[in-house]
């Protein structure tokens, strides 16, 4: 089983470098060829389909692999539940999107078409419950066949329309037809190999169970999605989609490297939890460790973009997104508290806590749009990225201290800072 769960994450590992690299060079070239006004756009359109498509995708992700290894003879009721409450939220934010655009950019027809091009994705988020059945099997391996192909096909289409001189709509509609096929693809290798497994069927109770015990994980996911997606749709609704473009050619680069500090605390997650039942003093001293890494490891993200930020904006995406780089700088720094989040999940799902991830994010998407309202008017994309690292950086080492159980954790996220721990991980 060790191998076989080695052998998956490397699988995972596989996938996010080819996404990273690959999308990173052709996100760049899409940006270069679109310009700050048409690839802001773009990324205003995807912002604003994000924010319906969280509540579409409906975070119990994880709900459903539990029951799915826990009750593998309700696999049938399990998967063909979630595969209808998938498809059902995603026609109905699908149908909320397109109205809502035309209310928010007052009746620009290019807008709607395009939002409603993007949207059309989100009837595919029900293909999802096949990933959720190779998750459970621990066999992502058929999941990163079909993504990955289908991501190599498209970003070879996009490609093809840059050098095509292709309109701005035919990217937004390789973005959807990228899910449709990686999708499509696991329903074809699930069909051809694991054709004997049971029938898949809505079961009413199952649904019940799946929404009473994933709520919280639907608002929570939700949340985050809007708290990093917002900024953008409140950026083209203030200052038009040039800024928009100028952001996001920041954020692509900022969260570039976040794949880092996901793969690190992915390898050590069942070290940890396994420590933690031999030896509560050396998880302690481990958790600690993880802390210090993932702050120095931001640290250094954020000092090298300092020195070095201006330069790769104006190498990558030209002198057109030259007002990029203090957003980048700003948002960079970001990194630090999304990576200890990620690592504080290890602690959180030891002893049981994830309601408190709840809590924080209800209390971070309020401050977060409060403070983009307040600054964006009066320092622009600045502005937006201030807001962005305020209210992450609040969520993640103030709010905490809300909550009495999480006194002790965010006490040893704070100590952290504390490069001694880097390299001993004890008290």
């Amino acid at each position: 089983m060790r191998a076989r769960l080695l052998a998956n994450l490397n699988w995972l590992f596989a996938d996010r470098l080819l996404r990273l690299v690959g999308g990173l060079v052709v996100g760049v070239w899409i940006a270069r060829y679109l310009g700050p006004e048409q690839f802001g756009m773009l990324n205003y359109a995807l912002a604003f389909v994000a924010l319906f498509g969280a509540v579409a995708k409906l975070g119990i992700d994880q709900v459903v692999v539990r029951d799915l290894s826990n009750a593998p003879e309700k696999q049938g009721a399990i998967l063909g539940t979630i595969f209808a409450l998938k498809l059902v939220a995603g026609m109905i934010a699908m149908m909320l999107v397109i109205p809502a655009a035309f209310v928010a950019q007052h009746g620009d027809w290019s807008f709607v078409a395009l939002v409603a091009v993007v949207a059309a994705g989100m009837i595919f988020n029900a293909l999802d419950a096949y990933d959720l059945y190779y998750q459970a099997h621990v066999l992502s391996r058929y999941v990163v066949y079909a993504r990955s192909a289908s991501f190599m096909l498209f970003s070879a289409v996009r490609v093809a329309l840059i050098l095509g001189e292709y309109p701005l709509v035919y990217f937004a509609a390789a973005a959807t037809l990228e899910i449709a096929l990686g999708g499509l693809v696991m329903v074809w290798i699930y069909r051809r190999k694991h054709a004997t497994e049971q029938k898949w069927h809505f079961h009413r109770e199952t649904m019940v169970s799946l929404l009473k015990d994933g709520w919280p994980l639907i608002v929570s996911s939700a949340l985050i999605v809007i708290h990093t997606r917002i900024d953008q749709v409140m950026i083209g609704q203030m200052l038009g989609n040039v800024e928009v473009g100028i952001y996001s050619a920041a954020i692509r680069l900022s969260e570039s490297w976040l794949f880092v500090p996901l793969i690190i605390v992915q390898t050590v997650t069942p070290y940890l939890l396994k420590l933690r039942e031999s030896s509560s003093s050396h998880y302690q001293a481990r958790l600690l460790q993880l802390y210090s890494l993932m702050f120095w490891l931001g640290a250094l993200v954020g000092g090298m973009t300092i020195l070095f930020g201006e330069f790769f904006v104006l190498l990558l995406f030209g002198d057109a997104y030259h007002d990029a780089y203090w957003p980048l700088v700003l948002t960079i720094w970001t990194g630090i508290f999304i990576s200890q989040a990620v690592a504080r999940g290890v602690w959180m799902v030891g002893e049981n806590m994830q309601g408190y991830r709840l809590a924080t994010n209800l209390a971070a998407v309020p401050l977060n749009v409060l403070l983009n309202w307040i600054l964006i008017p009066s320092h622009g994309v600045v502005g937006a990225s201030v807001a962005s690292l305020i209210s992450i950086g609040v969520s993640t080492w103030l709010l905490p201290f809300l909550f009495k159980p999480m006194h002790e954790s965010n006490k040893q996220m704070l100590l952290s800072i504390n490069p001694k721990y880097l390299f001993s991980g004890v008290r």
